[in-house]
């Protein structure tokens, strides 16, 4: 954590503001040991190889969200750091669906220069690529994890690879601990899904924007109006991680009742899985759809519905497909 951060930060115990910086250790580009103190209510929060961790440790829900994960990844070793390095191109599992949405997003918003905070960040790849490919002026990465391969952690692999930085925080994306109005923009992939209550989940991101700023996210997975449920059945919940399962609808009226101007992209994923399609999306879209979608002009049309104002929210209402919007918080 650079010294710069500290007065952008506030105290996640009382949301005061008055944080003392004490510096074990400083390397020559952050502070990799030592401690935040609130001088209001007393919390101390550890910075500990680079990372500030402002985790209440008697979260019972995230504890266990995070040893769901760990016990889930299985052995984590060395041998992964290749893999690591080449996130978001990886040849199995989201991986072919997620690049293509995330990549999409530096063709439609301008990061240059912003304050940028990735939620749910994970194992920061994303905040690798927004503070380079972007350009963004500061990012910052928050997430439960910290755990190397698997969370903040392995941000190293990317500082040493490429001389890249950014801030990272190990917190509860409900509770950043960042003064209001910081950023300029807050980006999520494949994040959203985990919160087990979106309005709130919201509401903390229009408390952190600046009037105008965006709210973007990318990769969410997006259910049909006839699906109930709202927890899946599958391996991360088997293992106690907080998943659930949303509908167009109810994202868009989360984020309106927010105060949020909304639209939604046309992933470019879809052309690519119409062409090359997987069982899950297979499954996912009703027939007549389906057989649409696979003819050569299908695969030109359905993106170009699945953008548009009126005919997009009709398909995400019958079809399981991945959502990636665009939030703007109105103002300056």
């Amino acid at each position: 954590m650079k010294r710069f951060l500290v007065p952008s930060l506030r105290c996640v115990s009382c949301t005061g503001r008055r944080l003392t910086l004490q510096v074990t250790h400083e390397s020559a580009v952050e502070v990799r040991t030592g401690c935040l103190t609130c001088a209001d209510c007393g919390s101390v929060f550890e910075i500990r190889d680079g990372i500030l961790d402002v985790l209440d440790p008697l979260d019972d829900v995230i504890r266990k969200e995070i040893h769901g994960w760990i016990e889930l990844a299985g052995p984590l070793e060395e041998h992964l750091v290749s893999q690591m390095a080449a996130l978001p191109y990886f040849p199995q599992g989201p991986w072919p669906h997620t690049a293509p949405d995330f990549f999409q997003i530096f063709e439609i918003v301008d990061l240059a220069g912003k304050s940028v905070v990735d939620i749910g960040a994970g194992r920061t790849w994303s905040s690798r690529f927004l503070a380079t490919i972007g350009r963004a002026g500061e990012v910052v990465a928050v997430d439960v994890l910290k755990t190397r391969f698997l969370g903040l952690e392995t941000a190293e692999i990317f500082f040493h690879d490429d001389g890249s930085h950014f801030e990272r925080i190990a917190g509860d994306i409900h509770n950043i601990p960042l003064v209001e109005g910081w950023a300029d923009v807050v980006f999520s992939c494949a994040a959203i899904h985990h919160s087990s209550g979106i309005e709130a989940l919201f509401r903390e991101i229009w408390r952190i924007l600046k009037p105008g700023g965006l709210f973007v996210f990318v990769s969410e997975p997006s259910k049909k109006a006839s699906i109930k449920e709202r927890q899946p059945v599958n391996a991360e919940t088997a293992h106690g991680i907080n998943e659930h399962i949303y509908s167009f609808d109810e994202y868009m009226s989360a984020l309106r009742a927010t105060g949020f101007q909304p639209r939604q992209l046309s992933p470019r994923s879809i052309r690519y899985r119409l062409l090359y399609p997987d069982a899950e999306f297979r499954e996912g879209i009703p027939p007549w759809l389906w057989r649409f979608g696979r003819t050569e002009v299908g695969r030109r049309i359905v993106p170009w519905l699945l953008g548009g104002r009126l005919t997009g929210p009709i398909l995400y209402r019958v079809a399981n497909l991945p959502l990636s919007v665009i939030a703007k918080r109105p103002g300056a």
